[in-house]
């Protein structure tokens, strides 16, 4: 595990005490969760820089966190260029510059620590923080585990905890680049698989590929080397959190089959026959460990539900409870494109791509996105389960709805759906969002576009947010780990207890039965919970011979709380 030690010490872990097992064990625990934070830090910026434009408490701290971090960043700048030169005057200008770069450095950590006090909430928005073995352990529920992977150039690294045990593995055929051609190859067959000669594959759905066999092999190699080695830890528990890395997030661990595959790949019968991770656990994820922080200590409404892990409570005002009714679904989709719609592309550029010169969003870019048919059809039948819903579509689907018109209803919605196109943050620091429909004209309280940060600034109390056409990976077929996880700490920020993204698109009718099928589950008092109602929704799906295939019953992944 020498390497993960490595990292540890280059990223932030705490410093090694001793060389116990479980002190490495522990260490590289918290040096794996700095890894995957960074991966996550430009999709964050804008959020905070939007923050730091406010006029209250935390927008004051925000603003005046953002005027440091420009001044740190601009002094080592100027403190690199004088090393180069040698004459004294560089050399005073140097040890000035040292000076003032000291100085705004403990600013800064004062700044980060009055944050931290007063708004944790925000700070986990922004600057997520590593977590211990025993903090995360404190944050589990006695029928909960957590699995974190993280993936490296070398191999892959996991942890396995419950309330009471914790164990870890290390597979060094799963590096990144196997890792990366591994989920490449299983995707390939799972966002546009052929409808060719294969007759339990609705044709609407998968075209224009040769292959379309879901590779359970493949599937099941991953499952052997990641879960399979430390699964004895959560022999027993019910519900599974799990925490992933870079292209590892572009594939949802409901597809791992946790026997080898019997029968042919391309037989419906096998397929339907094949045991799956979902099968054994109900799934969550998450997009860091210190999430759990998050949403069941600093976003909970009612003291009596933080859990009993939790740090003592902040000095700060506890998120409040939406007054009013509650409503039951505030949904907003089918927004107006002008784009050809296909059959299987609700994938759409990264948001780079779709910004126009400043800050706002290119609104004719955006209207050239492919229209989308199939989501007016989810949000008609969600509308008829709850017929006192409010439901924006079309012309209505506008980001002035949202922010605007709807906020007060959106505080009080139980259940929110965004069906329509989902943009990853891509390269450029561009932030994640989600697709409204355009105006004429841009501007920055409607260009067409609800970017994270803008999700952030709303109040949501809903226990289940679903981004139902929200695609995780971009149209090149680039895992978007740090988009999504930019975009699901808004939303928890916001409120949101949890969210159903899509990592690729599947049928109309395919989604419209797992998603009626989740949300009657979601009302059953029996099942109630939302990770096993999404689980009840996806066996519903596979109920139907016709989509045995993981391509229909396995792109929705629950982020967030599970219980």
């Amino acid at each position: 595990m020498a390497a993960v030690l490595v990292l540890g010490a280059a990223t932030g872990g705490s410093a090694r005490v001793d060389d116990t097992y479980e002190s490495l064990r522990a260490e590289a625990f918290e040096a794996a969760q700095w890894a995957i934070a960074s991966d996550a830090a430009d999709a964050l910026a804008k959020v905070s820089a939007r923050f730091a434009q406010g006029d209250d408490a935390i927008g004051r701290l925000a603003e005046g966190r953002e005027a440091l971090i420009t001044r740190r960043d601009r002094l080592e700048h100027e403190i690199e260029r004088l090393y180069a030169l040698d004459d004294e005057a560089s050399r005073q200008r140097r040890e000035t510059a040292r000076a003032e770069y000291d100085q705004t450095l403990d600013r800064l950590r004062t700044v980060d620590a009055e944050i931290e006090t007063r708004f944790p909430a925000y700070s986990e928005l922004t600057s997520p923080q590593a977590l211990t073995v025993e903090e995360t352990q404190g944050l589990l529920r006695e029928d909960e585990g957590l699995l974190l992977v993280l993936v490296n150039p070398e191999a892959a690294y996991v942890w396995a905890l419950t309330r009471d045990r914790v164990e870890w593995a290390r597979s060094e055929s799963l590096g990144q680049e196997e890792m990366a051609a591994a989920v490449a190859r299983l995707r390939a067959s799972l966002t546009t698989a052929a409808a060719r000669g294969q007759p339990y594959i609705d044709p609407s759905l998968l075209q224009d590929q040769t292959d379309t066999a879901f590779d359970r092999a493949e599937a099941h190699r991953i499952y052997s080397e990641l879960i399979a080695p430390v699964e004895d830890v959560f022999r027993g528990r019910s519900t599974l959190i799990t925490v992933t890395s870079g292209d590892l997030s572009a594939l949802p661990l409901a597809l791992l089959p946790t026997e080898a595959p019997d029968g042919a790949d391309d037989s419906a019968a096998a397929l339907a026959a094949t045991p799956w991770l979902i099968d054994r656990y109900a799934l969550a994820a998450l997009p860091s460990v210190s999430s759990l922080t998050a949403l069941r200590c600093h976003l909970v409404s009612d003291p009596a539900l933080r859990s009993p892990g939790c740090p003592p409570a902040p000095a700060g005002p506890a998120p409040q409870a939406a007054a009013g009714e509650r409503i039951e679904l505030v949904a907003f989709g089918a927004p107006v494109l002008a784009g050809h719609a296909v059959g299987a592309a609700r994938g759409a550029p990264p948001a780079g791509d779709l910004m126009g010169d400043g800050p706002l969003a290119d609104v004719e870019r955006l209207r050239a996105l492919p229209a989308l048919p199939g989501s007016r059809a989810e949000l008609e039948a969600l509308q008829s389960r709850y017929p006192r819903s409010l439901v924006r579509m079309g012309e209505a689907a506008t980001e002035t709805a949202v922010r605007q018109t709807d906020r007060e209803a959106l505080s009080r919605a139980r259940f929110v759906v965004f069906s329509t196109h989902g943009l990853l943050a891509g390269s450029d620091q561009a932030e994640p969002g989600l697709v409204l429909t355009p105006p004429s004209i841009g501007t920055a309280e409607d260009d067409g576009y609800l970017s994270a940060s803008e999700a952030a600034e709303l109040r949501l109390s809903a226990d289940f947010v679903v981004l139902s056409a929200c695609n995780t990976a971009a149209s090149d077929g680039q895992p978007g780990g740090e988009g999504l996880s930019g975009l699901a700490r808004a939303f928890f920020y916001a409120g949101a207890r949890s969210l159903v993204v899509s990592h690729w698109e599947v049928s109309d009718a395919a989604t419209t039965e797992l998603m009626t099928r989740t949300f009657a589950a979601l009302d059953d008092a029996d099942i109630g919970e939302r990770a096993r109602a999404l689980r009840e929704g996806m066996r519903a799906v596979r109920d139907n011979p016709r989509w045995a295939h993981p391509a229909y019953w396995a792109p929705f992944t629950l982020v967030g709380e599970p219980g």
